[in-house]
Protein backbone atom coordinates (compact mmCIF):
# COMPACT_ATOMS: atom_id res chain seq x y z
CA UNK A 1 0.00 0.00 0.00
CA UNK A 2 1.32 3.57 -0.67
CA UNK A 3 2.20 6.04 1.79
CA UNK A 4 0.00 8.69 2.33
CA UNK A 5 1.45 12.10 2.61
CA UNK A 6 2.27 12.97 5.95
CA UNK A 7 -0.06 16.54 5.34
CA UNK A 8 -3.20 14.73 4.63
CA UNK A 9 -4.67 13.53 7.70
CA UNK A 10 -4.11 16.95 9.68
CA UNK A 11 -5.69 18.60 6.63
CA UNK A 12 -9.12 15.86 6.94
CA UNK A 13 -9.49 16.82 10.94
CA UNK A 14 -9.35 20.38 10.31
CA UNK A 15 -11.68 20.32 7.72
CA UNK A 16 -13.84 18.13 9.72
CA UNK A 17 -13.41 19.98 12.42
CA UNK A 18 -14.62 23.32 10.44
CA UNK A 19 -17.77 20.99 8.62
CA UNK A 20 -18.85 20.78 12.17
CA UNK A 21 -18.38 24.53 13.50
CA UNK A 22 -20.59 25.49 10.38
CA UNK A 23 -23.36 22.93 11.13
CA UNK A 24 -23.19 24.18 14.54
CA UNK A 25 -23.53 27.71 13.90
CA UNK A 26 -26.57 27.14 11.26
CA UNK A 27 -27.93 25.17 13.50
CA UNK A 28 -28.00 27.62 16.52
CA UNK A 29 -28.80 30.83 14.76
CA UNK A 30 -31.17 29.18 11.85
CA UNK A 31 -32.06 32.36 9.99
CA UNK A 32 -29.90 35.20 11.99
CA UNK A 33 -32.56 36.00 14.07
CA UNK A 34 -31.74 38.03 16.95
CA UNK A 35 -31.33 35.88 20.73
CA UNK A 36 -34.19 36.92 22.86
CA UNK A 37 -36.01 35.31 26.15
CA UNK A 38 -39.54 35.42 26.34
CA UNK A 39 -42.34 35.75 28.77
CA UNK A 40 -46.66 34.69 28.22
CA UNK A 41 -48.76 37.40 29.40
CA UNK A 42 -51.25 36.09 31.85
CA UNK A 43 -53.48 37.72 34.37
CA UNK A 44 -52.05 38.52 37.82
CA UNK A 45 -52.23 40.79 40.88
CA UNK A 46 -49.44 43.47 41.93
CA UNK A 47 -49.05 45.18 44.98
CA UNK A 48 -46.22 47.92 45.26
CA UNK A 49 -45.19 48.70 48.68
CA UNK A 50 -43.02 51.55 49.85
CA UNK A 51 -39.98 50.50 52.27
CA UNK A 52 -39.46 52.53 55.29
CA UNK A 53 -38.08 52.37 58.87
CA UNK A 54 -40.83 52.97 61.72
CA UNK A 55 -40.78 53.43 65.65
CA UNK A 56 -43.54 51.97 67.79
CA UNK A 57 -45.43 54.68 70.02
CA UNK A 58 -48.26 54.89 72.78
CA UNK A 59 -51.07 56.01 70.68
CA UNK A 60 -51.56 59.28 72.57
CA UNK A 61 -49.73 60.86 75.20
CA UNK A 62 -49.89 64.08 77.57
CA UNK A 63 -48.34 65.80 80.70
CA UNK A 64 -50.64 67.33 82.83
CA UNK A 65 -49.31 70.09 84.61
CA UNK A 66 -50.72 72.33 87.53
CA UNK A 67 -52.28 75.56 86.11
CA UNK A 68 -51.55 77.91 89.07
CA UNK A 69 -49.89 77.25 92.84
CA UNK A 70 -51.34 75.30 95.43
CA UNK A 71 -50.88 72.44 97.61
CA UNK A 72 -52.05 68.76 96.83
CA UNK A 73 -55.20 68.21 99.25
CA UNK A 74 -56.16 64.27 97.68
CA UNK A 75 -54.35 61.91 95.08
CA UNK A 76 -57.27 60.16 93.75
CA UNK A 77 -55.78 58.14 90.55
CA UNK A 78 -52.40 56.49 90.91
CA UNK A 79 -50.10 55.11 88.42
CA UNK A 80 -51.21 52.07 86.14
CA UNK A 81 -55.10 53.20 86.86
CA UNK A 82 -57.41 52.93 84.10
CA UNK A 83 -59.64 56.31 83.88
CA UNK A 84 -62.18 57.62 81.70
CA UNK A 85 -61.52 61.44 79.78
CA UNK A 86 -63.13 63.76 82.52
CA UNK A 87 -62.12 61.69 85.92
CA UNK A 88 -60.80 63.40 88.77
CA UNK A 89 -57.18 62.56 89.07
CA UNK A 90 -55.92 65.13 92.27
CA UNK A 91 -57.55 67.73 94.43
CA UNK A 92 -55.32 70.95 94.96
CA UNK A 93 -56.66 73.73 97.98
CA UNK A 94 -59.18 75.50 96.50
CA UNK A 95 -60.01 78.22 98.98
CA UNK A 96 -58.16 81.59 97.51
CA UNK A 97 -59.22 80.49 94.61
CA UNK A 98 -63.03 79.96 95.26
CA UNK A 99 -62.62 83.05 97.47
CA UNK A 100 -61.52 85.01 94.08
CA UNK A 101 -64.84 83.49 92.34
CA UNK A 102 -67.45 84.67 95.50
CA UNK A 103 -65.45 88.42 95.18
CA UNK A 104 -66.05 88.49 91.05
CA UNK A 105 -69.59 87.54 91.65
CA UNK A 106 -70.73 90.08 93.94
CA UNK A 107 -68.56 92.40 91.63
CA UNK A 108 -70.51 91.35 88.93
CA UNK A 109 -73.64 91.95 90.76
CA UNK A 110 -72.78 95.34 91.31
CA UNK A 111 -71.79 96.00 88.06
CA UNK A 112 -75.17 94.79 86.86
CA UNK A 113 -77.08 97.03 89.14
CA UNK A 114 -75.23 100.41 88.32
CA UNK A 115 -75.97 99.23 84.50
CA UNK A 116 -79.47 99.01 85.23
CA UNK A 117 -79.50 102.57 87.13
CA UNK A 118 -77.97 103.67 84.15
CA UNK A 119 -80.80 102.19 81.74
CA UNK A 120 -83.30 104.07 83.81
CA UNK A 121 -81.54 107.61 83.58
CA UNK A 122 -81.17 107.09 80.36
CA UNK A 123 -85.14 106.86 79.84
CA UNK A 124 -85.86 109.76 82.03
CA UNK A 125 -83.13 111.80 80.50
CA UNK A 126 -85.24 111.02 77.39
CA UNK A 127 -88.07 112.53 78.31
CA UNK A 128 -86.08 115.97 78.91
CA UNK A 129 -83.68 115.60 76.04
CA UNK A 130 -87.07 115.02 73.70
CA UNK A 131 -88.33 118.76 74.89
CA UNK A 132 -85.13 120.55 74.54
CA UNK A 133 -84.97 119.58 71.22
CA UNK A 134 -88.43 120.34 70.31
CA UNK A 135 -87.63 124.03 71.98
CA UNK A 136 -85.06 124.25 69.23
CA UNK A 137 -86.41 122.56 66.44
CA UNK A 138 -89.33 125.80 67.31
CA UNK A 139 -87.04 128.38 67.23
CA UNK A 140 -85.45 127.39 63.90
CA UNK A 141 -88.98 127.52 62.33
CA UNK A 142 -89.33 131.15 64.19
CA UNK A 143 -86.24 132.17 61.97
CA UNK A 144 -86.84 130.67 59.13
CA UNK A 145 -90.21 131.98 59.12
CA UNK A 146 -88.89 135.65 60.00
CA UNK A 147 -86.37 134.62 56.94
CA UNK A 148 -89.06 134.25 54.73
CA UNK A 149 -91.21 137.14 55.48
CA UNK A 150 -88.36 139.57 54.90
CA UNK A 151 -87.64 138.14 51.51
CA UNK A 152 -91.66 138.39 50.89
CA UNK A 153 -90.88 141.77 52.29
CA UNK A 154 -88.13 142.90 49.87
CA UNK A 155 -89.92 141.45 47.00
CA UNK A 156 -92.78 143.91 47.52
CA UNK A 157 -91.28 146.45 48.13
CA UNK A 158 -91.80 146.95 52.16
CA UNK A 159 -90.06 147.46 55.53
CA UNK A 160 -90.34 145.58 58.47
CA UNK A 161 -89.04 146.75 61.80
CA UNK A 162 -87.96 150.57 60.97
CA UNK A 163 -89.48 153.65 59.19
CA UNK A 164 -88.76 154.10 55.61
CA UNK A 165 -85.95 156.51 55.05
CA UNK A 166 -84.30 159.16 57.24
CA UNK A 167 -86.59 161.80 56.00
CA UNK A 168 -89.38 160.27 57.79
CA UNK A 169 -87.43 159.55 61.13
CA UNK A 170 -89.63 159.84 63.82
CA UNK A 171 -90.44 158.35 67.27
CA UNK A 172 -91.12 154.65 66.06
CA UNK A 173 -87.37 154.82 63.85
CA UNK A 174 -85.61 156.27 66.95
CA UNK A 175 -87.20 153.40 68.81
CA UNK A 176 -85.86 150.62 66.56
CA UNK A 177 -82.75 151.95 67.10
CA UNK A 178 -82.38 152.37 70.96
CA UNK A 179 -84.18 149.07 71.05
CA UNK A 180 -81.04 147.38 68.92
CA UNK A 181 -78.73 148.89 70.89
CA UNK A 182 -79.95 147.62 73.75
CA UNK A 183 -80.09 144.03 72.66
CA UNK A 184 -76.26 144.57 70.58
CA UNK A 185 -75.14 145.41 74.41
CA UNK A 186 -76.62 142.55 76.11
CA UNK A 187 -75.22 140.09 73.04
CA UNK A 188 -71.60 141.76 73.44
CA UNK A 189 -72.32 141.03 77.56
CA UNK A 190 -73.66 137.21 76.82
CA UNK A 191 -70.42 136.75 74.21
CA UNK A 192 -67.98 138.13 77.27
CA UNK A 193 -69.57 135.44 79.86
CA UNK A 194 -69.47 132.57 77.10
CA UNK A 195 -65.77 133.73 75.94
CA UNK A 196 -64.80 133.98 79.71
CA UNK A 197 -66.12 130.58 80.58
CA UNK A 198 -65.02 128.62 77.84
CA UNK A 199 -61.72 129.92 78.18
CA UNK A 200 -61.75 128.98 82.48
CA UNK A 201 -63.09 125.43 81.14
CA UNK A 202 -60.49 124.70 78.77
CA UNK A 203 -57.98 125.43 81.47
CA UNK A 204 -59.91 122.92 83.52
CA UNK A 205 -59.96 120.50 80.90
CA UNK A 206 -56.28 120.42 80.71
CA UNK A 207 -56.06 119.10 84.47
CA UNK A 208 -58.77 116.79 84.23
CA UNK A 209 -61.23 118.94 86.64
CA UNK A 210 -64.21 119.23 83.54
CA UNK A 211 -65.78 116.57 81.41
CA UNK A 212 -64.88 116.61 77.46
CA UNK A 213 -68.58 116.72 77.37
CA UNK A 214 -68.92 119.82 79.46
CA UNK A 215 -66.21 121.87 77.08
CA UNK A 216 -67.84 121.08 73.68
CA UNK A 217 -71.17 122.41 75.41
CA UNK A 218 -69.50 125.63 76.48
CA UNK A 219 -67.55 126.10 73.15
CA UNK A 220 -70.96 125.59 71.83
CA UNK A 221 -72.77 127.90 74.03
CA UNK A 222 -69.83 130.53 72.93
CA UNK A 223 -70.02 129.52 69.23
CA UNK A 224 -73.87 130.75 69.16
CA UNK A 225 -72.75 134.09 71.82
CA UNK A 226 -70.60 134.74 68.79
CA UNK A 227 -73.17 134.24 66.59
CA UNK A 228 -75.77 136.11 68.15
CA UNK A 229 -73.41 139.21 69.16
CA UNK A 230 -72.74 139.36 65.43
CA UNK A 231 -76.39 139.10 64.64
CA UNK A 232 -77.12 142.03 67.14
CA UNK A 233 -74.36 143.94 65.72
CA UNK A 234 -75.72 143.48 61.99
CA UNK A 235 -79.55 144.08 63.18
CA UNK A 236 -77.85 147.67 65.04
CA UNK A 237 -75.93 148.17 61.60
CA UNK A 238 -79.04 147.67 59.87
CA UNK A 239 -81.44 149.57 61.69
CA UNK A 240 -79.01 152.70 61.48
CA UNK A 241 -78.42 152.18 57.98
CA UNK A 242 -81.84 151.57 57.30
CA UNK A 243 -82.95 155.17 58.53
CA UNK A 244 -80.82 156.28 55.38
CA UNK A 245 -80.41 154.25 53.09
CA UNK A 246 -84.06 152.27 52.43
CA UNK A 247 -82.20 150.25 50.01
CA UNK A 248 -79.74 148.56 52.24
CA UNK A 249 -82.20 147.93 54.28
CA UNK A 250 -83.76 144.55 52.61
CA UNK A 251 -80.72 142.64 52.29
CA UNK A 252 -79.04 143.42 55.47
CA UNK A 253 -82.04 142.16 57.18
CA UNK A 254 -82.29 139.38 54.97
CA UNK A 255 -78.57 138.86 55.97
CA UNK A 256 -79.43 138.97 59.91
CA UNK A 257 -82.47 136.63 59.41
CA UNK A 258 -79.88 133.81 57.51
CA UNK A 259 -77.41 134.07 60.35
CA UNK A 260 -80.29 133.77 63.19
CA UNK A 261 -81.46 130.54 60.96
CA UNK A 262 -77.86 129.23 61.19
CA UNK A 263 -77.49 130.12 65.10
CA UNK A 264 -80.49 128.15 64.89
CA UNK A 265 -79.53 125.30 63.24
CA UNK A 266 -76.58 125.23 65.86
CA UNK A 267 -78.60 125.24 68.30
CA UNK A 268 -80.77 122.18 66.89
CA UNK A 269 -77.70 119.77 66.29
CA UNK A 270 -76.35 121.08 69.94
CA UNK A 271 -79.77 119.62 71.26
CA UNK A 272 -79.84 116.78 69.32
CA UNK A 273 -76.19 115.83 70.36
CA UNK A 274 -76.84 116.51 74.05
CA UNK A 275 -79.88 114.08 73.46
CA UNK A 276 -78.33 111.19 72.20
CA UNK A 277 -76.11 111.57 74.32
CA UNK A 278 -77.76 111.76 77.76
CA UNK A 279 -79.09 108.50 76.68
CA UNK A 280 -75.62 106.63 75.79
CA UNK A 281 -72.71 107.97 77.74
CA UNK A 282 -74.23 106.34 81.53
CA UNK A 283 -75.49 102.90 79.25
CA UNK A 284 -72.04 102.31 77.93
CA UNK A 285 -69.71 103.06 80.64
CA UNK A 286 -71.87 100.40 82.38
CA UNK A 287 -72.19 97.91 80.08
CA UNK A 288 -68.12 98.44 80.30
CA UNK A 289 -67.86 97.48 83.96
CA UNK A 290 -70.26 94.60 83.59
CA UNK A 291 -68.26 92.84 80.90
CA UNK A 292 -64.88 93.58 82.83
CA UNK A 293 -66.74 91.81 85.62
CA UNK A 294 -67.50 88.82 83.59
CA UNK A 295 -63.97 88.82 82.44
CA UNK A 296 -62.98 88.83 85.55
CA UNK A 297 -64.93 85.68 86.81
CA UNK A 298 -64.37 83.63 83.63
CA UNK A 299 -60.30 83.99 84.56
CA UNK A 300 -60.97 83.38 88.27
CA UNK A 301 -63.26 80.41 87.76
CA UNK A 302 -61.02 78.75 85.13
CA UNK A 303 -58.39 78.84 87.86
CA UNK A 304 -61.07 77.76 90.20
CA UNK A 305 -61.71 74.20 88.12
CA UNK A 306 -57.91 74.06 87.59
CA UNK A 307 -57.68 72.73 91.36
CA UNK A 308 -59.69 69.95 89.80
CA UNK A 309 -57.32 68.00 87.81
CA UNK A 310 -59.16 65.67 85.71
CA UNK A 311 -57.86 62.93 83.26
CA UNK A 312 -57.64 64.88 78.77
CA UNK A 313 -58.72 61.46 77.36
CA UNK A 314 -59.70 57.78 77.81
CA UNK A 315 -56.56 55.79 79.00
CA UNK A 316 -53.96 54.99 81.71
CA UNK A 317 -52.04 57.36 84.35
CA UNK A 318 -48.58 56.54 83.52
CA UNK A 319 -46.68 58.19 86.16
CA UNK A 320 -47.34 60.85 88.94
CA UNK A 321 -45.27 64.11 89.40
CA UNK A 322 -42.86 63.98 91.92
CA UNK A 323 -40.89 67.01 94.12
CA UNK A 324 -37.84 67.11 95.88
CA UNK A 325 -37.09 65.18 99.07
CA UNK A 326 -37.33 66.84 102.40
CA UNK A 327 -34.79 64.76 103.60
CA UNK A 328 -32.12 65.61 100.27
CA UNK A 329 -32.71 62.02 99.46
CA UNK A 330 -33.63 62.93 95.56
CA UNK A 331 -36.96 63.05 94.06
CA UNK A 332 -39.80 61.03 95.78
CA UNK A 333 -43.29 61.05 94.39
CA UNK A 334 -46.11 63.97 95.29
CA UNK A 335 -48.30 63.73 98.38
CA UNK A 336 -50.88 65.19 100.03
CA UNK A 337 -49.55 68.04 101.44
CA UNK A 338 -47.01 68.85 98.94
CA UNK A 339 -47.23 72.53 97.36
CA UNK A 340 -47.03 72.61 93.95
CA UNK A 341 -45.80 75.38 91.50
CA UNK A 342 -47.56 76.47 88.08
CA UNK A 343 -46.64 74.13 85.21
CA UNK A 344 -45.39 71.73 87.37
CA UNK A 345 -45.68 67.96 86.31
CA UNK A 346 -48.59 66.21 87.84
CA UNK A 347 -48.90 63.43 85.90
CA UNK A 348 -48.07 61.93 82.87
CA UNK A 349 -50.97 60.09 80.93
CA UNK A 350 -51.37 58.04 77.85
CA UNK A 351 -53.81 57.08 76.01
CA UNK A 352 -55.65 53.74 75.45
CA UNK A 353 -56.03 51.30 72.40
CA UNK A 354 -53.50 49.87 70.01
CA UNK A 355 -49.89 51.18 69.62
CA UNK A 356 -49.18 53.78 66.13
CA UNK A 357 -45.88 53.26 64.15
CA UNK A 358 -44.43 56.38 63.22
CA UNK A 359 -42.52 56.02 59.95
CA UNK A 360 -39.80 58.51 58.39
CA UNK A 361 -41.30 59.13 54.80
CA UNK A 362 -39.01 60.56 52.10
CA UNK A 363 -40.32 63.55 50.88
CA UNK A 364 -39.74 62.04 47.43
CA UNK A 365 -42.03 59.35 48.06
CA UNK A 366 -44.55 61.57 49.93
CA UNK A 367 -46.49 61.93 46.99
CA UNK A 368 -47.54 58.42 46.95
CA UNK A 369 -49.13 58.17 50.39
CA UNK A 370 -52.44 58.81 51.40
CA UNK A 371 -54.76 58.32 54.47
CA UNK A 372 -56.47 55.34 54.62
CA UNK A 373 -53.78 53.17 52.71
CA UNK A 374 -52.70 49.63 54.36
CA UNK A 375 -49.37 48.89 55.89
CA UNK A 376 -47.53 45.68 56.77
CA UNK A 377 -45.22 46.09 60.16
CA UNK A 378 -42.62 43.89 60.70
CA UNK A 379 -39.04 43.62 63.33
CA UNK A 380 -36.48 41.73 64.58
CA UNK A 381 -38.14 42.17 68.24
CA UNK A 382 -41.44 40.36 66.98
CA UNK A 383 -39.85 38.05 64.26
CA UNK A 384 -42.35 35.91 62.70
CA UNK A 385 -45.07 38.37 62.97
CA UNK A 386 -46.22 40.61 60.57
CA UNK A 387 -48.84 43.07 61.72
CA UNK A 388 -51.25 45.00 59.88
CA UNK A 389 -51.91 49.20 60.04
CA UNK A 390 -53.75 52.32 58.30
CA UNK A 391 -52.09 55.51 58.02
CA UNK A 392 -53.94 57.92 59.48
CA UNK A 393 -51.99 61.01 59.51
CA UNK A 394 -49.94 62.64 57.38
CA UNK A 395 -47.35 65.90 58.66
CA UNK A 396 -47.97 68.68 56.99
CA UNK A 397 -44.51 69.93 57.47
CA UNK A 398 -40.80 68.44 56.04
CA UNK A 399 -38.53 68.19 58.66
CA UNK A 400 -34.58 67.49 57.80
CA UNK A 401 -32.72 65.10 59.41
CA UNK A 402 -28.70 64.51 59.59
CA UNK A 403 -27.99 60.76 59.14
CA UNK A 404 -24.13 60.13 58.21
CA UNK A 405 -23.51 63.38 56.79
CA UNK A 406 -26.20 63.10 54.51
CA UNK A 407 -29.21 65.98 54.85
CA UNK A 408 -32.19 63.84 54.56
CA UNK A 409 -35.99 65.61 54.33
CA UNK A 410 -38.62 63.13 55.42
CA UNK A 411 -42.24 63.66 56.18
CA UNK A 412 -43.51 61.85 59.73
CA UNK A 413 -46.54 59.45 58.78
CA UNK A 414 -48.42 57.30 61.36
CA UNK A 415 -49.74 54.73 60.90
CA UNK A 416 -52.44 53.09 63.17
CA UNK A 417 -52.46 49.03 64.26
CA UNK A 418 -55.34 47.34 63.80
CA UNK A 419 -55.40 45.88 67.41
CA UNK A 420 -53.19 45.35 70.54
CA UNK A 421 -50.52 43.45 70.71
CA UNK A 422 -49.32 42.47 74.15
CA UNK A 423 -45.77 41.85 72.93
CA UNK A 424 -45.17 45.83 71.50
CA UNK A 425 -43.25 48.10 73.36
CA UNK A 426 -43.09 51.92 73.10
CA UNK A 427 -39.81 52.83 71.62
CA UNK A 428 -39.62 49.35 69.64
CA UNK A 429 -37.90 49.86 66.07
CA UNK A 430 -39.57 48.32 62.95
CA UNK A 431 -40.03 47.67 59.17
CA UNK A 432 -42.63 49.11 57.48
CA UNK A 433 -44.14 48.82 54.15
CA UNK A 434 -46.83 50.81 52.90
CA UNK A 435 -49.08 49.75 50.03
CA UNK A 436 -49.12 52.77 47.78
CA UNK A 437 -50.66 50.60 44.87
CA UNK A 438 -52.79 47.70 44.11
CA UNK A 439 -54.09 45.95 40.59
CA UNK A 440 -55.50 42.83 39.98
CA UNK A 441 -56.51 40.27 37.76
CA UNK A 442 -53.74 42.83 35.57
CA UNK A 443 -51.21 42.36 32.97
CA UNK A 444 -47.90 42.70 34.15
CA UNK A 445 -44.54 42.87 31.85
CA UNK A 446 -40.78 43.20 33.37
CA UNK A 447 -40.12 46.68 33.05
CA UNK A 448 -36.71 45.64 30.74
CA UNK A 449 -39.33 44.60 28.14
CA UNK A 450 -40.40 48.39 27.69
CA UNK A 451 -38.82 50.62 25.11
CA UNK A 452 -39.56 54.40 25.99
CA UNK A 453 -39.57 56.75 23.37
CA UNK A 454 -40.30 60.28 24.91
CA UNK A 455 -43.60 59.95 26.41
CA UNK A 456 -44.57 56.56 24.21
CA UNK A 457 -43.78 53.09 25.64
CA UNK A 458 -43.51 50.02 22.99
CA UNK A 459 -43.16 46.08 23.80
CA UNK A 460 -42.06 43.68 21.17
CA UNK A 461 -44.52 40.67 20.62
CA UNK A 462 -43.27 37.59 19.15
CA UNK A 463 -45.30 35.60 17.08
CA UNK A 464 -44.22 32.92 14.46
CA UNK A 465 -40.32 33.57 14.95
CA UNK A 466 -41.14 37.61 14.10
CA UNK A 467 -40.75 40.43 16.45
CA UNK A 468 -44.16 43.40 16.58
CA UNK A 469 -43.71 46.64 17.72
CA UNK A 470 -46.51 47.60 20.06
CA UNK A 471 -47.41 50.37 21.79
CA UNK A 472 -48.93 49.85 25.27
CA UNK A 473 -50.04 52.00 27.97
CA UNK A 474 -48.23 51.62 31.80
CA UNK A 475 -49.86 51.58 34.75
CA UNK A 476 -48.90 50.92 38.56
CA UNK A 477 -45.15 49.46 38.50
CA UNK A 478 -42.74 48.39 41.24
CA UNK A 479 -38.90 47.73 41.01
CA UNK A 480 -39.03 45.17 38.88
CA UNK A 481 -42.58 44.54 36.57
CA UNK A 482 -44.93 47.05 35.17
CA UNK A 483 -48.84 46.94 34.55
CA UNK A 484 -49.64 47.57 31.26
CA UNK A 485 -53.16 48.74 31.09
CA UNK A 486 -53.41 48.68 27.17
CA UNK A 487 -52.05 47.22 24.61
CA UNK A 488 -51.42 43.89 25.52
CA UNK A 489 -53.88 40.65 25.77
CA UNK A 490 -53.70 37.45 27.67
CA UNK A 491 -51.62 34.86 25.91
CA UNK A 492 -49.05 37.36 23.87
CA UNK A 493 -45.53 36.71 23.75
CA UNK A 494 -43.33 39.70 24.94
CA UNK A 495 -39.97 39.77 25.08
CA UNK A 496 -37.96 40.99 27.92
CA UNK A 497 -34.28 40.72 27.27
CA UNK A 498 -32.59 41.84 23.75
CA UNK A 499 -35.33 44.98 23.03
CA UNK A 500 -32.71 47.15 22.31
CA UNK A 501 -31.59 45.43 19.14
CA UNK A 502 -35.09 44.46 18.03
CA UNK A 503 -36.48 46.29 15.26
CA UNK A 504 -40.23 46.00 14.07
CA UNK A 505 -40.75 42.82 11.92
CA UNK A 506 -37.12 41.68 12.48
CA UNK A 507 -36.29 37.56 12.92
CA UNK A 508 -35.62 36.51 16.56
CA UNK A 509 -34.54 33.57 18.12
CA UNK A 510 -37.25 33.11 21.23
CA UNK A 511 -36.42 31.18 24.48
CA UNK A 512 -39.13 31.43 27.68
CA UNK A 513 -37.55 33.25 30.88
CA UNK A 514 -36.72 30.66 33.58
CA UNK A 515 -38.47 30.84 36.15
CA UNK A 516 -41.31 33.08 35.71
CA UNK A 517 -40.80 37.02 36.86
CA UNK A 518 -42.96 37.72 39.76
CA UNK A 519 -45.32 41.00 39.79
CA UNK A 520 -45.71 41.52 43.43
CA UNK A 521 -42.98 43.45 45.59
Amino acid sequence: MRNRPKWLIPAVVAAGVLLLVIVGTVSHHGSGGVEVTTIVVSPGNMVVKLPENGVVNLPQTATIGAQSAGTVVQIVAHEGQRVSKGSLLMLLDDRQAAAKVDADRAQVAQAQATLDTAQQAAETAGDTSVQTVASAEQTLLQAQARLQADTNSKREGQLSGAVAGSAGLGVSGESELIQQQQLLQAATTNLETARETYASDQALYKIDAVSRQVLDRDRVAYEQAQTAATAAQQQYDLVKRQLSDNAAQFESTIEADRQAVASAEAGVRQARVQARDDKTIGVRSGQAGLDSANAQLAIDQAELDATRVRAPFDGVVQSLGTVQSSLGTGLVPLAVGDTVQPAQTLFTFVGSGPMVVKAQVDEQDIINVKLGQHAFITGEDFPGQTLTGTVTRIAPVVVAQSQAGNAAKNVETTIALGRSFPFLRDGMSCDVDIVTGKASNALTVPQGAVVDDGSKHYVFVIKAGTAHKVRVTEGIKNDTDVVIVRGLSKGDVVATTGVKDIKDGAKVNATAATPAPTSSS
